[in-house]
């Protein structure tokens, strides 16, 4: 039942996923509710839930990925969005930041069952301070789903974003002029768009927006 949820859904994306890549997400599936049991990663863990709230709740972000080269993940936790992602995008370099050492544990081990060699697991707790000196080069794009995303991830991504790059994230509930007017801290900042889902994911309405660095 839940491998058929997750290819309808993949094809209301635009994607056709191959036998490989189901069996990816199987695997991915039943270690993250093995794992759950001991290390509490996520309070989602019934099938059908996972591939709605977590595994096409990132693929939502393939429609703004075209064309990328590398992405960073800040965030991931136990690998959202950006392991669905390097699943379906295997020629795109993944950089999977993570603060809680139990979560990178389990990402190292995941990759490693996956077989996937597009993905880089850092465990580093990134703030405004620490990111200007966290990584020697500038990212493309950057992705999150943190909840946060104005208090934790804007301050962070301002330093980490390349010029002409792009912060991409999810929200269920977004403040258009909230977010517009905390840019306000970041001249290089700017607020690009703001466009409903093709899927729910985690909420009946979810948007994703873009936020850009000039």
């Amino acid at each position: 039942m839940w491998r058929e949820e997750l290819i309808s859904g993949a094809r209301l994306l635009g994607l056709e996923l191959t036998s490989q890549q189901i069996e990816q997400f199987a695997v991915y599936l039943r270690e993250l509710k093995r794992w759950n049991k001991t290390y509490s990663l996520t309070t989602i863990t019934e099938p059908l839930e996972v591939v709605h709230k977590h595994f096409l709740d990132s693929l939502n972000y393939l429609v703004l990925l075209e064309g990328a080269a590398e992405v960073l993940d800040l965030g991931s936790g136990p690998g959202f969005p950006g392991l669905p992602l390097a699943i379906v995008l295997p020629k795109v370099k993944f950089i999977l930041v993570e603060a809680r050492r139990k979560k990178t544990i389990f990402l190292t081990f995941i990759c490693q069952q996956l077989g996937l060699e597009n993905v880089e697991i850092i465990h580093l707790h990134l703030s405004p301070e620490n990111a200007k000196t966290s990584f020697e080069n500038r990212f493309p794009v950057i992705v999150s789903r943190a909840v946060t995303i104005l208090r934790d991830v804007v301050p962070v991504a301002a330093s980490l974003l390349a010029v002409d790059g792009r912060l991409l994230f999810t929200d269920a509930h977004p403040d258009r002029q909230e977010i517009e007017r905390e840019l306000k801290k970041w001249p290089e900042l700017f607020f690009e768009k703001l466009d409903k889902t093709r899927l729910p994911g985690r909420a009946p309405d979810l948007y994703i927006g873009t936020i850009g660095k000039r």
